[in-house]
């Protein structure tokens, strides 16, 4: 009776007990997935949504921005082939190699995995997307001081906001140094100041400087404002500015070396810079528009939301006084630029929608202590929806980053012109332009590029096309666009196209092999010196 009994007892125990036929590390996935442990360990779950959305971004065909392919990649690949497109900025020494360099391991990477394929691409891209993931993991440490839920919402924030998403892709200077910045932020005012975390603090916001040294001041001024209360003592401790510019000045000395290895003068580039832009204003010829243009941006984009955005920065500025500081004064900054761009002040539409979502959380706060975890937890809800349709909305506004037309077109083009081992040559000729098309660094290694512009004096009579019949010998494809009829030369057929709107842009292809090109005045960096570009 006893051993009936006891085994009676033993099913049971199995049963009540599912530890006992399932693997602990089972049931406790499952209680992730169940949400049991979603919330109490939020910032996994958050990275996981970021890296989804910004892999996406990344495998995205095309580009959005020139700058993001001729003044970052095709300079690194420069430095791994010495072939490459060389404009006039790096022509004048206005550009630093730190980021090149950065961008030279995946873009290698790629090369070593993909030689035919697109990796070369893609993989420079998730490096600066992975990079982004910082920004998550700032706007949860910052917000979660405040409480849990405000750690959450900044974190989702960071993570699927639009702008949040497109820049995090662009092998740009902007996206990289708001990657660096925000991070520090959440650096430079963690309750546990360690050393090692300040002098990484250090590091990132020297980076951020040599990055874009517009952001400088906002580097600067994130520093004295989170640390102000600090300072007003009556003895300051210097421990904590000693490591912090401890892991700048390590940076800068990298930097100043990788400049040293090219033949350059350390920094200069940055006197060079602000001599060709500032002195001689040059970015002038790329359009000018008055200093209140960043404002009139910022509220024609975000049109109906910036109500409940303004209400959030007005209860989330507090939490983040050195980040609010920082996003004032890089619009100030650049309205002070006659040449902008929506992409230059990133960084302050990005600090300013974490600010609004830490306003939020402020107020889900407010609400739980006064009406009860129920009514929070609608108005969570609630929250988490009104983002959402703002981003999405959003994002489809003409102003918007998202709304730019990628280059997809160019890119596919190169693409087919990389993956065929008959390409030895290739002309671009008007109106097909370099800044339409990838550059060197998505063709085949060893491929010469020539270039025939509509106003290059090197032309003469009969303009790019009768150029490029006399140059014919040293390439076997044209790539050319028209928004009608393709000029199709003797000797050429079309062999594949693709649409942009209204207008295709073509490859033309013949078959043999190419002459050597070394002599001719239009291969792309001869042409482009002397036309300016």
């Amino acid at each position: 009776m006893a051993t009936v009994v006891d085994a009676t007892l033993a099913r049971h125990d199995v049963v009540s007990r599912p530890e006992k036929i399932m693997p602990r590390s089972w049931l406790a996935i499952r209680g992730r997935v169940n949400g049991e442990n979603m919330l109490a360990r939020p910032l996994p779950w958050l990275l996981l949504l970021g890296v989804a959305l910004r892999l996406w971004a990344a495998l995205t065909p095309g580009f959005h921005h020139p700058d993001a392919i001729y003044q970052y990649l095709e300079p690194a690949h420069r430095l791994l082939t010495g072939e490459g497109v060389v404009t006039w900025e790096w022509r004048d020494g206005i550009r630093s190699w730190l980021i090149p360099t950065l961008l030279a391991v995946p873009l290698g990477l790629g090369e070593a995995l993909d030689p035919n394929g697109p990796l070369p691409m893609i993989l420079p891209r998730l490096a600066t997307g992975i990079a982004s993931l910082g920004i998550i993991w700032a706007g949860w440490d910052i917000g979660r001081r405040h409480s849990p839920t405000t750690g959450i919402l900044t974190g989702l924030v960071a993570a699927t906001w639009f702008e949040c998403v497109f820049f995090a892709a662009e092998t740009l200077a902007e996206p990289l140094a708001v990657a660096a910045i925000i991070p520090a932020a959440a650096l430079v005012t963690s309750p546990r100041r360690t050393r090692t975390r300040l002098v990484l603090a250090g590091a990132l916001l020297g980076f951020a400087a040599l990055a874009r040294p517009h952001y400088g001041p906002a580097a600067a001024v994130l520093v004295l404002v989170s640390w102000w209360p600090s300072m007003t003592r009556a003895r300051v401790d210097l421990r904590p500015w000693i490591a912090l510019l401890g892991g700048a000045v390590a940076v800068a000395a990298i930097s100043a070396s990788i400049d040293a290895g090219h033949g350059l003068t350390p920094f200069a580039w940055i006197i060079e810079n602000v001599r060709q832009n500032v002195v001689h204003n040059v970015s002038a010829r790329y359009g000018v528009f008055p200093p209140l243009t960043y404002v009139a941006w910022f509220v024609e984009l975000w049109s109906w939301w910036l109500i409940p955005a303004t209400v959030g920065v007005l209860y989330g500025w507090r939490l983040a006084p050195g980040l609010f500081a920082a996003a004032v004064v890089t619009v100030i900054v650049h309205s002070l630029i006659p040449h902008k761009e929506y992409r230059f002040v990133y960084l302050s539409f990005a600090i300013l929608a974490l600010l609004a979502a830490m306003g939020w959380g402020v107020l889900i706060a407010a609400v739980r202590q006064r009406h009860g975890t129920t009514i929070a937890r609608i108005a969570t809800i609630a929250v988490v929806l009104m983002w959402s349709v703002a981003s999405i909305t959003l994002a489809r506004g003409y102003l918007a980053p998202t709304s730019l037309e990628p280059h997809a077109d160019g890119a596919r083009i190169f693409a087919t012109l990389r993956r065929d081992p008959a390409v030895c040559g290739v002309a671009l000729v008007h109106p097909a332009s370099f800044a339409d098309v990838p550059g060197a660094v998505a063709l085949r290694r060893g491929t010469p590029v020539s270039m025939f512009w509509a106003d290059d004096p090197a032309s003469g009579r009969g303009g790019p096309w009768a150029a490029a019949a006399r140059q014919a010998p040293d390439f076997n494809r044209i790539v050319t666009a028209s928004a009608g009829p393709i000029t199709v030369p003797a000797g050429y057929h079309v062999s594949h196209c693709e649409r942009r709107g209204s207008a295709r842009m073509c490859i033309l292809s013949r078959p043999g092999p190419c002459r050597s090109s070394g002599r001719s005045p239009f291969l792309i960096n001869r042409a482009m010196a002397r036309m300016g570009f």
